[in-house]
């Protein structure tokens, strides 16, 4: 990682970069298995104020239109209402570059001329990257904080942005694909961020999470990602028998897929080693405790559509 203007006055501010480069790195390489050209650059600049918020000119980031979304950290719920941050991240992406961005990442194609697509696709990225980033924080002894739902835009954001109260400067850093600047992220921080008393935590629950629904997977892969889970995405049944070497704890699986459906995974999945005992979480779009009974090893089921909370339920009374 190359350092400009940067000086290490606030130890918890250069972690917390680090593991915020750390979180956008293992995203990449855990979807695609891509690396990037070179360690991100980082940069240390003021920010721009506007109305207690932070001005943003996305196009100065590059040399065409820029879609950008926007998440916030807290302490809890009510001071995510009060817009009491700790932490702000601004994620931005060329548009035209995005629907290769997401390809990369295995997610369905969207058009890059249709304004709200690329807006919720920037929205998807920056949910990625802040779930990866809480997951970060709490290998590194943070205290686990609540995330925002994202903002996107594109060139601007006409009223700015909501950032940690009192702070005037922000990190930048700079990502280059075949050595072409492709992701700018900044963040905005309070210094030093609460801690638990130590920082002896268990390891993460590892879920594999199987349904060919792209809108499903993402809304569930940053949710889960938010609660402190690792979490591997497959898209049908075949993918999912692959990603069983990943050793999950507990397997998501829909039962309705191409390729491979749920019925003919769970029969193949008795013939790889170390994987008969893995607990299944079966969704469905039948009721009836028939679907349940025809997959070996499931514990639970979920009548599709169900709130997020529910799955967490579920997954807390399997692992």
């Amino acid at each position: 990682m190359r350092l400009r203007s940067f000086s290490t006055d606030g130890e918890s501010s250069f972690t917390l970069t680090l593991a915020l480069s750390s979180a956008v790195k293992k995203i990449f390489f855990d979807k695609s298995e891509m690396t990037f050209s070179s360690e991100p650059r980082l940069d240390k600049e003021l920010v721009t104020q506007f109305a207690n918020k932070m001005r943003v000119d996305a196009m100065e980031k590059f040399n065409s239109t820029t879609v950008f979304a926007v998440i916030q950290f807290a302490a809890n719920q009510e001071d995510l209402k009060r817009q009491e941050y700790m932490v702000t991240l601004v994620v931005y992406l060329e548009q035209k570059f995005l629907p290769e961005f997401l390809r990369m990442l295995q997610y369905p194609y969207i058009e890059f001329d249709n304004d709200e697509e690329v807006k919720d696709g920037c929205g998807t990225l920056v949910n990625l990257i802040g779930g990866q980033f809480k997951r970060e924080m709490s290998n590194l002894g943070y205290k686990d904080l609540m995330m925002s739902h994202f903002e996107s835009f594109i060139n601007t954001a006409a009223d700015g942005v909501g950032i940690p109260k009192g702070v005037t400067e922000k990190f930048e850093l700079n990502f280059e694909i075949d050595g072409v600047k492709r992701l700018v992220i900044e963040m905005v921080t309070l210094d030093m961020l609460p801690k638990w008393k130590t920082r002896e935590r268990s390891a993460a629950k590892k879920i594999l999470v199987i349904d060919d629904d792209p809108t499903f997977i993402k809304t569930i892969e940053p949710f889960l990602l938010s609660q402190g889970f690792d979490v591997m995405v497959a898209y049908d049944g075949e993918q999912g028998l692959k990603k069983l070497a990943w050793k999950p704890q507990l397997i998501v699986l829909d039962l309705q897929m191409p390729v491979m459906d749920g019925y003919e995974f769970v029969l193949a999945k008795k013939n790889v080693e170390g994987a008969q005992e893995i607990p299944v979480i079966v969704l469905t779009a039948r009721p009836g405790m028939s679907e349940l009974l025809k997959i070996a090893g499931a514990r639970e089921y979920l009548l599709k559509p169900f709130q997020p909370a529910s799955l967490l339920k579920s997954i807390q009374r399997c692992i």
